[in-house]
């Protein structure tokens, strides 16, 4: 049975109306108000209410030392986090620009935790609270929805959710976002895929995620491929996580600096896309 994070103010005849057809269907739908604590309850995270008052980067460090420091509680919070909604349901009653908070939200879950977000709204709501190009939309239904049509696109989103937790899960390391979107785009056929734009981005990730397989741009800005690196190793949670290094220079001392860290392996950005899915299949069949 799918779950349906159903998104709405407030439950009105219609869209209670959709709700029961969702459930009719086998779906285990759940109704929050479009509000960032709420949703984030569901996903049982803690949002503390200072957390966005100190720099972003100092808040995943801390974050990351509390809950190394708190026992047998990673057990628990590991057991659940497959049991929590995939598939999003925005439903619009006249909101305006005020829900950017809840959109911004939702767009990081997209992008760090595979969510599947979906909105229902008349062209006019649509238009002016979402927008033309929000591509970590799944896709907008504007009222009256087909209710066929929705029910056939959520369900195989359902068996998508399902086929997935199959999956190797591979986190991409890059602040190249041009590179992380081909890289996704690569690899998302056959493998689980997360992506973080930054080191710190990527500790974040690791804080609430299981992961199969580093792929880890060696030259970032800032906090680079290496100090990521040792951040990772030292961490007894995320040590044992192989790490290829991603690298764009192919010069033998480039090379010989990117071994110089005992990555799994290096993989080269100008390898072809085939090559670097090749290499990819090629090291998990070895892991069997």
């Amino acid at each position: 049975m799918s779950k349906v994070l159903f998104i709405t103010e407030k439950v009105s005849f219609i869209s209670e109306g959709i709700i029961n057809h969702l459930k009719a269907q086998d779906f285990e739908v759940l109704t929050v108000k479009p509000d960032v604590t709420a949703i984030s309850n569901f996903l049982k995270e803690d949002n503390g209410n200072d957390e966005d008052a100190i720099d972003p980067e100092v808040a995943a460090l801390l974050s990351q030392q509390q809950e190394e420091n708190a026992e047998g509680s990673q057990p628990a919070a590991e057991a659940k986090k497959d049991d929590i909604p995939r598939i999003f349901i925005l439903y619009l009653q006249g909101e305006d620009n005020l829900m950017i908070d809840v959109l911004g939200y939702i767009r990081d879950l997209v992008e760090d935790r595979g969510i599947r977000f979906f909105v229902i709204g008349t062209q006019e709501e649509l238009d002016t609270v979402v927008g033309k190009k929000a591509d970590y939309v799944a896709q907008m239904y504007t009222r009256p929805v087909d209710l066929a049509d929705l029910i056939k696109r959520l369900q195989k989103e359902g068996e998508a959710v399902d086929k997935l937790k199959e999956f190797k899960s591979i986190l991409i390391v890059d602040d190249d976002a041009t590179a992380l979107r081909s890289m996704k785009s690569l690899l998302s056929t056959h493998y689980k895929i997360l992506v973080a734009s930054s080191g710190m981005n990527a500790i974040t990730i690791l804080a609430k995620n299981k992961v199969d397989l580093i792929l880890l741009d060696f030259e970032m800005p800032i906090v680079n491929g290496p100090k990521v690196l040792e951040m990772i190793r030292s961490d007894p949670n995320t040590s044992n996580i192989p790490v290829m290094f991603l690298t764009a220079k192919g010069d033998k001392r480039s090379i010989m600096e990117v071994l110089r860290f005992k990555p799994e392996k290096y993989l080269l950005k100008t390898m072809l896309p085939k090559d670097i899915l090749d290499s990819i299949d090629d090291f998990f069949k070895t892991r069997r």
